[in-house]
């Protein structure tokens, strides 16, 4: 889970997360990368770390931010399961939906399986979330047209794969490209992708932070220089 400037939110989804049974009685390790929050979301989870001396549970404090993509690098080593998932540490993904990807790719032996968000049915609150949807739509286009896959959305932070194939990809790029990258290599990997629609509440404008034009910008440069070799 990596972890920025996330005050209001990041315990209540650690508590989620801890609280969660996974379908077939499945163990689950959580690792926290902080990013370098100034916001007071550091001391929240020292504390958090001081009261709650799981083994299953890493905590990771970078001295630098340097980007969820750097926090995805840290963290992707240590992981020991047979399965990988990002959770981000707001709460627009609901967290009961990790089950569903868990069954679906554990019964018929995926290689991955992601969440696809109804972007459709998501609130809009400005002209940015409409901006968001479409930017959403070209990506994911973008991506089938040149990697010859069948992706709903390419921008979800629900991928769970098989953790040898993930330590396996060569994933370049930083901050948000690094993401782009990963699906990347995950379809040039295999075909062996299962995908299910998932619950998605995005949060407004005033609360969520936000991606500009130039994310996307680098979104499409990684896309195209992923599938080239570049």
């Amino acid at each position: 889970m990596p972890v920025y400037n996330e005050l209001n939110t990041v315990l209540i989804v650690l508590d989620k997360l801890v609280k969660l049974n996974l379908y077939d009685n499945f163990n689950k390790e959580i690792i926290i990368i902080d990013d370098n929050s100034t916001d007071g979301t550091k001391d929240l989870l020292l504390n958090f770390e001081k009261k709650n001396q799981n083994n299953n549970i890493k905590f990771i404090y970078k001295n630098r931010n340097s980007g969820k993509g750097d926090s995805q690098k840290l963290a992707i080593p240590l992981c020991s399961g047979d399965f990988t998932i990002i959770q981000d540490a707001d709460l627009e993904y609901d967290i009961n939906n990790i089950n569903s990807l868990l069954e679906l790719i554990s019964k018929n032996n995926y290689d991955a399986v992601l969440g696809y968000r109804k972007l459709n049915k998501t609130k809009i609150y400005s002209t940015y979330f409409f901006f968001h949807k479409l930017a959403v739509f070209v990506l994911t286009f973008l991506t089938n047209i040149l990697y010859g896959s069948r992706f709903k959305d390419v921008c979800t932070c629900y991928r769970m794969i098989k953790t040898p194939i993930l330590k396996n990809f060569k994933i370049k790029g930083e901050r948000f490209e690094y993401d782009f990258s990963m699906i990347n290599q995950l379809a040039k990997e295999t075909k062996n992708i299962g995908q299910l629609p998932i619950e998605y509440n995005n949060r407004s404008f005033k609360d969520g932070k936000k991606n500009t034009w130039i994310v996307g910008f680098y979104a499409i440069k990684r896309i195209i220089f992923d599938r080239f070799n570049i």
